[in-house]
């Protein structure tokens, strides 16, 4: 059974890209190049290549799962493991959506609590970004597709001018040249892999894709795009940075930006910080209207009504998770529960779902 969506709330097939990359680029990209430097030092650059190209064929297994008339993760499961149990399924990965997006503003709150308010109560900035995320969900998927797509360009603007610190670069520092295992390489492939999730929500949003198919390659650019951001941001941590002081830096890409300085803004990194707003939104937007939507299917409610409902816990959750250490181990548990989702579950989703379309496929023709 398809999800029919009306052609007036579709979007054009080259969204796919900025959709794809928007969710893929949030608060991660402040911190990752500490934490595969953690795992595997300077050559950290290798798991950023792999975790992009397992992503890519993550995404190949998305795109043939929706190739046929179940086009959408809520249909899928039902078709698969029936309806109870794929009702269950479902409710899984609104868990997962939800911990996804919980995660990536709880942590963009805590970078303006330590940069630029220390005093500043938790709630005060969820409810606001809460309540700018509520209204655009309501202004419909069009709406959110063209936030993606803004924030595509707004990241690129303010991304740009951290680049002027090259000049500061230790060059010789740096070697190509692999010298780790193969284990520490891995285990930085898994760690780098956490920054790329997000791109999951295709699978409840390709209704929304006019002439689906016709996406997959945006989306593969999207995913290369995002790649190509993350070894540039990796390479410039490492040529600012040694190793020793990476482990220390929370945030090596934001320390980066406080060390830039213009002749009418002397605190580069409060600007940096503030308009990063406009690229964690279109990032948690996706996840909370994803998991509304599914939570729509699964209970038979309003899609607002839910949201409604996660945002509050949203709002709850923050005030609770208020140390350092419970964020990192939220986030830390959250990436590994993505990686086994994305890599491991969704090929052995597509596998089952094969299998299953050739066993039914002669019961309902007779």
């Amino acid at each position: 059974m398809s999800t029919q969506i009306k052609p007036s709330f579709q979007v054009r097939p080259f969204l796919m890209f900025f959709m794809i990359h928007s969710s893929q680029v949030g608060v991660g990209i402040l911190a990752f190049s500490r934490s595969i430097a953690q795992e595997a030092g300077y050559d950290g650059w290798i798991g950023v290549i792999i975790a992009g190209l397992i992503t890519h064929l993550s995404l190949f297994f998305m795109f043939r799962l929706l190739n046929y008339e179940h086009q959408d993760l809520s249909h899928i499961h039902q078709f698969v493991y029936g309806k109870w149990l794929g009702r269950l399924f479902t409710f899984l990965f609104i868990i997962q959506f939800l911990w996804s997006g919980l995660v990536i503003l709880r942590e963009y709150v805590r970078v303006i609590q330590v940069w630029m308010f220390p005093s500043l109560p938790t709630w005060l900035p969820t409810v606001i970004i809460l309540t700018l995320l509520y209204y655009t969900i309501s202004g419909g998927f069009r709406v959110m597709a063209g936030m993606c797509f803004f924030k595509f360009i707004f990241a690129s603007i303010i991304t740009l001018p951290v680049f002027l610190i090259l000049g500061d670069a230790h060059w010789g520092t740096l070697s190509l040249i692999p010298t780790h295992t193969m284990k520490e390489l891995w285990d930085a492939t898994k760690t780098m892999s956490f920054s790329y999730v997000g791109f999951e929500t295709v699978l409840v949003y390709y209704p929304f894709i006019q002439e689906g198919q016709k996406s997959k390659k945006y989306a593969y650019l999207g995913n290369a795009a995002t790649t190509l951001l993350y070894l540039s941001v990796a390479f410039m941590c490492f040529l600012f940075y040694s190793e020793k002081q990476l482990n220390k830096v929370i945030w090596p890409y934001l320390k980066m930006s406080s060390s830039l300085e213009f002749s009418v803004i002397q605190r580069f990194e409060y600007v940096f910080v503030s308009v990063w707003v406009l690229v964690i939104i279109p990032a948690v937007i996706q996840y909370l209207w994803s998991a509304s939507r599914l939570a729509k299917d699964v209970f038979k409610v309003k899609q607002k009504y839910p949201l409604l409902f996660f945002m509050m816990v949203f709002i709850v959750i923050s005030h609770f998770v208020d140390n350092s250490d419970e964020l990192e181990m939220l986030g830390s548990w959250n990436g590994k529960v993505g990686f086994y989702l994305n890599y491991g579950y969704i090929p052995a989703l597509f596998l089952v779902y094969m299998l299953m379309r050739k066993i039914k496929r002669p019961s309902s023709a007779s």
